[in-house]
């Protein structure tokens, strides 16, 4: 076969059609692959520095709570994101605060930029500091206690669709 006809990658390929139908319905089935079977066109990612976001993650002045890199005007999104289908956050939770969290998403990555404390999540405790990573489930609210003030990094595959 001629390489400027090959297929470059799995999204390339055509969708599938049943050899021998036996019936009217089976001859309009397709089959589809993880690369074409989904209609999705994301928007390009620009190159962008998030300066104001981490510098109010780090701030004394700061409260306890959430602060999004979202960058969906540029990417013309109708939903909080960082890039299509994903957002990232920094959580910041003073000495002896809490900070609820649920998130729509298949889960959460955390790392740990400063501080400590405990997460609860679903009858498990989580227990970190400085440098420490972990992951949590989607679609499970968790508790995020400071014994020391914290910032983490959080970043999440998360549901426009759905999203809180």
């Amino acid at each position: 076969m001629p390489d400027d006809i090959r297929p470059r990658g799995i999204g390339d390929l055509p969708a599938q059609r049943p050899l021998t139908p036996r019936t009217a319905a089976e001859a309009r089935g397709r089959f589809f692959n993880t690369g074409n079977a989904f209609n999705i066109i994301n928007p390009p990612v620009p190159d962008h520095a998030f300066v104001e976001e981490p510098r109010l993650a780090l701030d004394d002045a700061t409260p306890t709570g959430l602060i999004s890199c979202d960058i969906s005007g540029i990417l013309k999104c109708e939903f909080p994101a960082t890039s299509p289908l994903v957002l990232a956050r920094y959580a910041r939770i003073r000495t002896g605060e809490m900070l609820m969290t649920d998130f729509v998403a298949s889960g959460t990555i955390a790392y740990v930029i400063q501080g400590s404390g405990i997460t609860d999540c679903d009858g498990e405790r989580i227990v970190w500091a400085d440098g420490d990573v972990f992951v949590l489930p989607g679609g499970i609210a968790a508790m995020h206690e400071a014994s020391a003030t914290a910032v983490l990094w959080l970043v999440m595959v998360y549901s426009p669709l759905t999203s809180k």
